[in-house]
């Protein structure tokens, strides 16, 4: 047996699995000098922590000591990509360039609409396609939005988890590019149903996100009162997402209703109550999902956070305004 080869392991085993050397050490109920000592060669675990170690890692304990094949091991938790968003990337693609061609030569070309299919393909489903592929690709996590170093995650359950939201986005991107592409690549004059497949693009986005995540939660947290406090904040994501687009669809409303898209004061005024809405929402979803983040599953039962209600007031009271100004 390689000691030289146990220690490399433990490193590779561990870093793949996403846990910190405290966290291996609270699992084996070790020191943390300890976990270090046996990455650095200096000592090494003895039988029993041996097999924690092989159970912690998924793995047998002949892997964990060279003897076995590292590389078929470590085959077993990676996760296919696929091509299928890159077909999407490049269908979204295509419909933008029939637009811009069919749209300029029969004069009915828009920059509102341009602006709107280039940013739901460029910086949406092809950013996130390339972020998501280089994430699961180098195990690098740190800037999915939500991700804790300080929490215990099923690695491989993360990867499957945004391989199934990268699909997701991309099918959703691209129907939606089809479906502006088409209603004003026609001239169908049907203006008002941009922004309502912008807001729906924006509701379907963020729930379909929080929906995937919810399902998963048991498979990506490894503990029970991280699966509980991922739970209780998913709730709270969607409807501050909901807040913002009932926001959005007000605004679009007035807008039209009361025919102030060009006169500045009026317009102002509704935009600025919009931004103050906006704000207390947000506000209120930064300070209830930070009560989350400090609730003691396991002891006490959970209680809303009286700052999130009052933000929450705030802006049902702002966004009121709007529909009376």
């Amino acid at each position: 047996m390689n000691e030289d080869q146990l220690a490399k392991n433990l490193m590779y085993h561990r870093k793949k699995k996403g846990l910190s050397q405290e966290k291996v050490s609270e699992y084996l109920e070790v020191s943390r000098q300890a976990v270090t000592k046996w990455e650095a060669n200096t000592s090494r675990p003895n039988s029993n922590n041996l097999i924690k170690l092989a159970q912690l890692f998924e793995v047998d304990v002949e892997t964990l000591l060279g003897n076995g094949d590292r590389e078929r091991s470590s085959t077993q938790g990676e996760v296919s990509k696929g091509r299928m968003p890159w077909v999407f990337i490049g269908i979204s693609v295509l419909c933008i360039l029939v637009y811009m061609i069919h749209s300029a030569l029969t004069d009915i070309f828009s920059i509102g609409i341009f602006i709107c299919m280039f940013i739901l393909c460029i910086p949406i489903q092809l950013f996130l396609h390339i972020y998501f592929s280089n994430a699961i690709k180098n195990n690098s996590f740190n800037g999915i939005a939500g991700f804790d170093d300080r929490i215990e995650y099923d690695i491989c359950e993360v990867k499957k988890l945004l391989v199934q939201l990268d699909l997701h986005i991309g099918i959703l991107s691209t129907v939606y590019i089809f479906l502006l592409c088409v209603i004003n690549g026609v001239n169908l004059k049907m203006q008002w149903f941009n922004g309502v497949l912008i807001v729906v693009y924006i509701l379907n986005f963020i729930i379909s996100i929080e929906m995937s995540s919810y399902k998963m939660a048991d498979k990506i947290y490894r503990r029970d009162d991280d699966k509980k406090r991922a739970k209780r904040s998913i709730p709270v994501t969607a409807i501050y997402a909901l807040i913002l687009c009932v926001g959005i669809g007000i605004t679009g409303v007035v807008f039209e209703v009361k025919g102030i898209a060009d006169d500045p004061l009026p317009a102002m005024k509704i935009c600025g109550l919009l931004i103050l809405g906006i704000m207390s929402a947000t506000m209120g979803f930064l300070s209830e999902n930070r009560n989350i983040k400090m609730w003691d599953p396991v002891n006490t039962d959970y209680k809303t956070n009286k700052i999130s209600m009052i933000s929450l007031f705030i802006c049902v009271f702002m966004y009121g305004l709007m529909c009376v100004v």
